[in-house]
Order: C-alpha cells, then structure tokens, then sequence
C-alpha cells in the first residue's frame, strides 16, 4: 500500500507537468517553427478597445481597412449592449453607410476626427438605399445598439474621446 502512493502522487505530478507545458508547445506548433520575431501562422481574435462614450465603457471592435469597414457588423445576430465597432478612415469625408446583411438595428454615430459626434442615424436592418450619412466630413463611425445614444444621451456636439493613436493605423 504504501508503494501506491508514491505512483499516485507521481502520476499526478506527470499530468500537471504535462498540462503546464501543453499551452507553452501548442503556441510553439502554430509558430510552425517560426524565427524569432515572425507571427505565427494563427493569429489570435483582436481584443476590443474601450471607450468612455457618454461616461460609459464600451468595448470596440475597430475597422481599420477596407475589407474590415465592408464586413462591419454584417451577419451578427446579437450584440451586447455595452459593445460595438468604431470605423476609422485615413481622411475626412462625408460618409454614408448601409445596412446590407446587417440583421439587427443599429445607431450610426458619425464623428469629427477628434471626436465630436455630428449626427446619429437610426439605422434598420437591410437598407441599402439611400443609407444613412453624415451630415458633414467624417473621420470616424461609431455603431452600437438602436436605441443607445437616447437611453445614455449621448448627442450631435458630444465629444467622444478616442486615441490619437488609432487614427494613424487606419489604412485606405
């Protein structure tokens, strides 16, 4: 009896030994023996960016690039209420947006480079034509739930503060 013990506790030791090095070798194979400094060959989900917006933290996604602002929130069938996705453009523009394949309604806050909201547009899902624009040049798009702006007042002259930081990665 006293031998089982022994085995127990080093079987035990062998597991955990085992499952502290399978997080560290599983990043090592999608590295695919990459050389120091290469990204490996998955990458991992963007973690979202907070926001204060109308003295509430918002988590969002961002789209930098062409392929990301398209996409947008297209397909989703939920989004939390506290979440959303801020648009970033590399100039100034009057933008217009649509709600192709967007299945859930949405506020489309349109802002100033720093920060100033324009105008929010009460956005339904499917409406491609005309869409909805911002009332003068925008550098940013906010969108987030319908209904968010009047349930936390947020409103056209409000300032939103975002990084000066995220401006620069936007990418035509």
């Amino acid at each position: 009896m006293p031998r089982r013990a022994p085995r127990l506790l080093s079987a035990r030791l062998t597991a955990g030994l085992a499952l502290a090095l399978a997080a560290p070798l599983a990043a090592a194979a999608a590295c695919g023996g990459c050389a120091d400094g290469e990204k490996p060959l998955v990458a991992a989900a963007p973690q979202p960016t907070r926001l204060d917006v109308a003295g509430r933290s918002v988590a969002v996604e961002l789209a930098l690039t062409n392929p990301q602002r398209t996409q947008g929130l297209m397909n989703r069938t939920h989004l939390d209420e506290d979440a959303g996705m801020l648009f970033i453009f590399p100039d100034d523009d009057t933008r217009r947006f649509w709600m192709h394949d967007t299945l859930i309604p949405l506020d489309i806050i349109f802002l100033e480079k720093d920060g100033t909201v324009i105008n929010v547009a009460d956005a339904k899902p499917g409406v491609e034509q005309p869409g909805y624009q911002s009332d003068r040049a925008a550098r940013m798009v906010l969108e987030l739930n319908a209904g968010w702006c009047q349930r936390h007042g947020l409103k056209p002259g409000d300032r939103i503060a975002v990084p000066v930081e995220l401006l620069a990665r936007a990418k035509p």
